[in-house]
């Protein structure tokens, strides 16, 4: 019996420690029956949303997908046999690294620990979600939204498999900050249950919500008049982040505010 087994089911803390310890236990569940469940799902969505879903199916007993649908090319450039076959690996080559950073330290472990404080026969009812960034083929990073849940061990309420969606938020997402967030589903819908925000740049940290929002008007060239108005807030408030921002970043003036601002990514 492996040690992981002799300690009763306890969940590692990080992402890469669980794929460490989850390869004995690969026979509590029929992948034909995981397959069954996104059987079809391929299609779906595709005339009503601005991009295709990926519906995908994750074995962590064998670090592998079982299932990768054909709208990964368009995410990543590559086709779904690269990730079937290249499995967990080829995830983790195409994962922005300080995306991944949060996912493994912050994310999953999160996830583990919600996992362990409720019922096992409940764990299939919570639904996680989380943004990051993954690398297309030509070079450039593509931000993506994924929701999906666990199917765990009945034994030791492991996560055996991870199914769910991802797609393509380009259109929406202009920052870096990584929101996570857990629900419990039902008939009547998804329950918000917990909600977090993580920072993978420094940079992020050091501008507030409002200074970044403000930022991203002064990048565009807009006056504070325009943006006092545009936000409701007084002019002269306008001119205190303006000086708040140049104090923080050390910015000598607005050009190279907006410029630290862009090679930083905060916009």
């Amino acid at each position: 019996m492996s040690k992981e087994v002799s300690r009763g089911g306890q969940f590692e803390q990080t992402f890469e420690g669980h794929l460490q310890s989850i390869c004995y236990e690969n026979d509590k569940i029929n992948e034909p029956d995981v397959r069954a469940i996104v059987s079809g799902l391929d299609s779906f969505g595709a005339g009503i949303l601005h991009t295709k879903p990926l519906f995908y199916v994750i074995d962590y007993t064998k670090a592998r997908y079982c299932v990768m649908s054909g709208a990964v090319r368009e995410i990543t450039g590559e086709p779904p046999e690269a990730f079937l076959e290249g499995g967990i690996p080829k995830l983790l080559d195409v994962y922005n690294g300080e995306d991944f950073k949060v996912y493994n330290e912050h994310v999953f472990s999160t996830n583990m620990s919600f996992l362990r404080s409720q019922p096992v026969e409940d764990h299939q009812q919570f639904v996680f979600s989380y943004n990051f960034r993954v690398r297309h083929r030509n070079g450039h990073y593509v931000p993506i939204y994924q929701r999906g849940c666990y199917l765990t061990s009945p034994d030791t309420g492991l996560p055996l498999y991870s199914l769910g969606m991802v797609m393509n938020i380009t259109p929406f997402k202009k920052d870096f900050l990584m929101h996570h967030t857990i629900e419990k589903a039902s008939a009547a819908g998804c329950k918000m249950l917990a909600e977090y925000t993580y920072f993978p740049h420094e940079e992020d940290k050091l501008l507030t919500r409002r200074e970044r929002q403000i930022l991203q008007y002064m990048a565009e060239g807009w006056c504070s008049k325009q943006i006092a108005d545009r936000i409701d807030i007084a002019e002269n408030t306008i001119a205190n982040h303006r000086k708040n921002m140049l104090r923080k970043t050390g910015a000598r003036n607005v050009a190279e505010l907006v410029a630290f601002a862009c090679k930083s990514g905060l916009i």
